[in-house]
């Protein structure tokens, strides 16, 4: 049953970065322009970067990245929810009369836990997202991420990942947990 529920919300989260993926990569492009020592163009707001993409590299660059998003999404969410379970043993949230600070605290660490797992594929996926020339292999983004960088360059800015992903999974399974007793 577990390993049903880590793998459905696996496919639940792949499905749902599909879709948004090119909105996902209009914010990349609109965050990132301007940048000094980056060949970025300016755009003109959300419908500047839409026109331009759509343009200069067509419609399949909407989807530049989504491997490492992918992944990101089956590994991250699968583990988050599938970790919460054991997580709220170590909290004593698995507890009859456990209050929802233990179920706080137990989405918390495995939010945080598996934020470190889903980093890399975050650097790659945006380095994919936001390079407007031809798109090269993953391979190819990640051999410059440890030729630039070394392996410590997978986790660039993650301590804002770990403490998004505290405080995110934290709120979202706590509250579930406790709202499924009213219902």
């Amino acid at each position: 049953k577990m390993l049903k529920g880590i793998g459905l919300a696996g496919t639940a989260a792949v499905i749902t970065v599909t879709g948004i993926h090119p909105i996902d990569v209009v914010k990349t492009r609109l965050q990132i322009q301007g940048e000094a020592g980056r060949q970025t163009k300016q755009y003109n707001g959300v419908s500047g970067v839409i026109r331009s993409v759509l343009a200069d590299e067509g419609a399949a660059a909407f989807y530049k990245g989504i491997g490492p998003a992918w992944m990101r999404e089956a590994s991250y969410t699968s583990l988050r929810i599938g970790l919460y379970e054991p997580m709220k043993s170590v909290t004593g949230a698995d507890k009859p009369n456990a209050g929802i600070l233990s179920k706080f605290m137990a989405g918390a660490l495995a939010g945080g836990i598996v934020s470190c797992a889903g980093n890399p594929f975050d650097v790659l996926k945006t380095r994919m997202m936001a390079d407007s020339g031809e798109q090269k292999p993953l391979a190819s983004y990640a051999k410059e991420v440890v030729q630039g960088q070394g392996v410590a360059g997978f986790y660039k800015g993650i301590q804002a990942n770990v403490l998004r992903a505290m405080i995110l999974n934290a709120t979202k399974m706590s509250c579930y947990d406790t709202c499924k007793i009213f219902c």
